[in-house]
């Protein structure tokens, strides 16, 4: 139920007590004082629509009122706003990460007036990146053996849409044993693998394939109106913008690529590879600044932000007499059961709460982004025990196949304590180390204190120079000698 309250005149009466999240945007005297009032006062008549009992879902939809809302409606907010400002009538937010952005800008548009089509698009990586396969160069292996924690020769077939039996002689002489195929690669045989990937009929097989996910894809497309002339752009979380750098080659070979090339909008960006010069890829967050860089080393943590129902989207199929997704799997049970309903309805409420108390020529857009500083920071290295605990056991892929799942930030034991000291070794890429922490038992937590941690470090990294210059000291000597 949206409160209709008058901004200008707010009363802590009809409030509860701020909690940390409230306190910290109201206490930040660099935000101007009416959109700090404005902004806690969504995110409070937010969280106490809350009708839960359940302590989880109480979190879910606490952490989601007072974070996870704020931090996506002021990108969507700024995409709506930039897109107005370059003439764009169309935003395409691609899946998976644009469900619930997609439900951030349906609500925006209707209670503010923007006239601009938003549109949830089926794509991925491997959606694209696959059809979008013209050669396999240095940039195109990058990609196709992208080093994540659980990589296997199986996995990596997946990613060009062919079948390891395809390959079955290659894989074979190069040392790739069929009983091997679904396990976990080291370091060696990820090397090794590469070898298979540059054989002639191995390349001439992809780009085959490639062929026909591209025809299907393009068609796809053209369903979506993408060849109609009206000027899009298209919407998705970031990393690198080689998403889009696929999607623009597809584009191009169907000759349907815009004049102006592709915009697209980006929550962060760490690098911008482009297709084309003509595409312009911009970022609401800029994490150049080192202050930022936990969204480099935290990025599993924001990708549960923004979680569909479903599964990623491996190509498109033609059904009667049109092109649908062909998706990993309909539904994304693991995340469902955890609570996602919940945590997008607790976004949708915030935005309707700010749009319909607010309007939008009260403040800049660009204002989010300094919250969105306060809140991720506050929320990723200073979780609560229980915030730790619910958003840690979420499970959580650091691959596009989801060969593997692993708790975004599973407790330290004596292994995966003595891991870390030793080797500086994590479970997995990306864990969610502050949170992991505060959800381990009090010694482990003493035992992995930061200033350990660096000491560890220091060691392992002054042994292996150590180590480094004895080899090459070695054979000098003997040679002197």
């Amino acid at each position: 139920m949206i409160q209709k309250v008058d901004a200008f005149n707010i009363k802590p009466t009809i409030q509860a007590n701020p909690n940390r999240y409230e306190q910290l945007i109201a206490d930040n005297k660099e935000l101007p004082l009416q959109f700090r009032e404005q902004l806690t006062q969504a995110s409070r008549l937010t969280r106490l629509q809350s009708k839960q009992t359940d302590l989880h879902k109480q979190v879910i939809w606490d952490t989601g009122a007072n974070v996870i809302a704020p931090v996506l409606f002021g990108f969507v907010n700024w995409c709506l706003a930039e897109a107005q400002k370059k003439g764009i009538k169309r935003l395409y937010f691609v899946a998976r990460d644009g469900q619930i952005l997609n439900k951030i800008a349906q609500v925006i548009c209707r209670n503010w007036g923007y006239d601009i089509d938003c549109r949830y698009f089926y794509g991925s990586r491997q959606a694209w990146h696959a059809p979008a396969l013209q050669e396999i160069g240095e940039a195109e292996l990058q990609w196709i053996l992208d080093g994540t924690t659980f990589l296997s020769v199986n996995s990596v077939c997946e990613r060009v849409n062919i079948k390891p039996e395809q390959i079955k002689e290659v894989l074979i002489r190069c040392g790739f044993a069929e009983s091997e195929w679904n396990t976990n690669l080291n370091k060696e045989e990820r090397n090794q693998l590469r070898q298979v990937f540059v054989e002639k009929q191995v390349v001439d097989l992809i780009l085959a394939t490639a062929a026909t996910y591209r025809e299907k894809a393009i068609a796809y497309f053209r369903q979506e109106q993408l060849d109609d002339g009206l000027p899009f752009a298209i919407v998705d979380i970031g990393w690198v913008g080689r998403a889009q750098r696929s999607f623009s080659s597809l584009l191009i070979s169907a000759g349907i690529y815009p004049e102006k090339g592709v915009q697209g909008f980006y929550f962060a960006l760490e690098k911008k590879r482009k297709a084309l010069e003509s595409d312009n890829l911009s970022a609401f967050y800029n994490i150049d600044k080192p202050s930022r860089e936990h969204i480099s080393h935290y990025r599993h943590v924001f990708e549960l932000f923004v979680t569909a129902d479903h599964g990623g989207t491996m190509g498109y199929e033609q059904q009667d007499n049109q092109y649908v997704p062909v998706l990993r799997y309909p539904k994304n049970q693991a995340a469902i059961d955890w609570g996602l309903y919940l945590l997008q309805d607790a976004v949708v409420e915030f935005a309707e709460q700010f749009t319909t108390n607010i309007n939008r020529d009260d403040f800049s857009p660009e204002l989010f982004v300094p919250v969105a500083d306060i809140l991720i920071e506050s929320f990723i290295y200073h979780p609560s025990p229980l915030e730790a605990k619910v958003f840690g056991s979420f499970l959580n892929a650091d691959d596009q196949g989801e060969k593997v799942l692993y708790e975004l930030a599973p407790a330290y034991n004596l292994v995966s304590c003595l891991k870390l000291l030793l080797f500086g070794k994590q479970p997995f890429k990306g864990i969610w180390f502050p949170a992991s922490l505060a959800r381990s038992n009090f010694i482990y937590q003493l035992i992995l204190s930061s200033s350990l941690l660096k000491f560890t470090h220091h060691t392992r990294v002054f042994i292996g120079r150590f180590k480094h210059l004895m080899r090459v000291s070695k054979p000098q000597s003997i040679q002197t000698s």
